[in-house]
Order: C-alpha cells, then sequence, then structure tokens
C-alpha cells in the first residue's frame, strides 16, 4: 500500500511540475508579443479614414385607415436608393472607380427610433471620404424629393379613378343604345350612371388632396441634410486597440495550445 501511495503521490508532483515559473513566463511573453504584433500591424498597415452625415427623410405620415408600417419601407427604400447605382454610378464614374468597390466604402443606416438616415463613406485620405460623402449626398437628395410616399400613392389612386370614370363614359351610351333596343334593362343603365358619379367624385376628391399637400408643402422636400458632412476625428481601420486585443487573443491561443500539449506530456 505504501508503494501504491508513493507512486500516486510522484505522479501528482510530476504533474504539478511541468507547470514552472519559466514556462508561465514564456505564456505570459507570447500573449505580450502577440498583443505588441498587433499594435505595430494597427500602426503600419495604411489607415482608412471616414466622414459621416445624417439626413432627415420626410416619410409619409400614415393616416386614418392607412398602414402603420408605411414609414418604415419607405425609409428602407431610401436606404436602398443611396446605396444604388443611380447615387453611387456617378460618383464611381468620377473617381475612376467600380461601382462595386465604392460602395463596399459606403454604409448606410436609420438612427433608432427616427427618421434619420446615417450615411458614413471611407477613404484613403480625410478629404477623400469627405468629398466622397459630399458627392453621395448631392446625388442622392434630388432623387429623393422628386415625390413624396403620400403624393405618389394619391397618383396612382387618381389614375386608376380615371381609367374607371373613361370606362363607365364609354359603358353607359353603349347601356342608353341596348335599353332602347330592349336588350338590357333600365336598372342596370341605371346602376352605371350611378357608378359614373361615385367615380368622378372620387377623382375630385383625390384631386384636392393632392392640391392640398402641395399647397402646404406636405410633399417636400422628402430629404434634408440634417447634419452636414464631417469628417471622424479617429481612423476608422486599422484601430489600434482592436488589433492589440485581436493580437493578444492570438498569443493567448498559441500559449493554451503550447500549455496543453506540455499538460499531455506530463500525463504520459
Amino acid at each position: 500500500e505504501r508503494s501504491t501511495w508513493l507512486a500516486e503521490r510522484s505522479t501528482v508532483d510530476h504533474r504539478r511540475g511541468w507547470l514552472t515559473p519559466r514556462l508561465v513566463m514564456l505564456t505570459l511573453t507570447i500573449i505580450l508579443l502577440g498583443a505588441a504584433a498587433g499594435l505595430a500591424g494597427a500602426l503600419i498597415l495604411p489607415k482608412t479614414y471616414g466622414a459621416r452625415a445624417e439626413i432627415l427623410y420626410s416619410a409619409s405620415q400614415p393616416q386614418q385607415g392607412g398602414d402603420p408600417l408605411q414609414q418604415g419601407r419607405e425609409l428602407s427604400t431610401q436606404l436602398v436608393l443611396l446605396k444604388s447605382r443611380a447615387v453611387l454610378g456617378p460618383v464611381a464614374q468620377k473617381q475612376g472607380r467600380r461601382y462595386e468597390d465604392l460602395d463596399k466604402d459606403v454604409s448606410v443606416s436609420v438612427l433608432e427610433n427616427s427618421n434619420v438616415i446615417q450615411v458614413e463613406a471611407r477613404g484613403s485620405t480625410e478629404p477623400v471620404a469627405l468629398q466622397t460623402l459630399q458627392a453621395i449626398t448631392n446625388g442622392y437628395l434630388p432623387l429623393s424629393g422628386q415625390t413624396s410616399g403620400v403624393v405618389r400613392n394619391l397618383g396612382t389612386q387618381l389614375a386608376e379613378a380615371r381609367q374607371n370614370t373613361a370606362q363607365l363614359q364609354t359603358r353607359i351610351p353603349q347601356l342608353v343604345s341596348a335599353v332602347l333596343a330592349g336588350t338590357a334593362n333600365q336598372t342596370t343603365l341605371d346602376d352605371a350612371r350611378a357608378q359614373l358619379t361615385a367615380s368622378q367624385d372620387r377623382e375630385k376628391a383625390l384631386q384636392a388632396r393632392i392640391d392640398e399637400i402641395t399647397l402646404t408643402g406636405q410633399a417636400g422636400p422628402a430629404a434634408q441634410v440634417l447634419t452636414p458632412p464631417y469628417s471622424l476625428p479617429d481612423p476608422v481601420s486599422p484601430q489600434p486597440l482592436i488589433a492589440t486585443g485581436i493580437g493578444a487573443l492570438v498569443g493567448a491561443i498559441v500559449a493554451g495550445t503550447m500549455l496543453a500539449v506540455g499538460s499531455r506530456r506530463a500525463d504520459q
């Protein structure tokens, strides 16, 4: 029994003995070297600078019976427009770049619980990033202000009402002839005339609503610059703190692997 106890104690001591102060120092050194390498890389690699602007988009307000999700859909449409070829294409062409390359350097988002769109552009220098963002903003604003969502929807409804009115105006003389010939009854003709009156009234109401929005200025501008383009104080990438943290993490992984290997060897 004593010999067995001595063997087990020897094994425990052997396992404890492999984790020497020297190995601990080596582990810490690897982690520090990783952090230093990450920091050095962040300082040496070419920097990317950023510029930012905020745009206030006047999304249509839901009317009674309207879709409460209308604002969200309109804002999503504006994000797509900002990243589209219609806006970025001319800017990329002027800079001698491909649209796909410029698209990667531009990000857009809606600030939480607001109608404010944040636009960010990146470039090799602060002036380049700022000029790029200014060109994007200048190209976007005219497109966003063509028509507001409310006027666009009302215009679609007005066109449908006019088409319906034209069809009824064509149909009624045909029904009059049919009634006189005895091939249609008077009730059908009266219903068509009532539908024509209702369609004409709808046209007038829709047109009056469009005129009201236009006169009161509710139709635009759809978007306006809330915060003009400005340069970000620090480079967007590489970021020294993040690079240092990644380097330290890589060093910790390497050191952990070494410790795991050393532990297995100690068990053998």
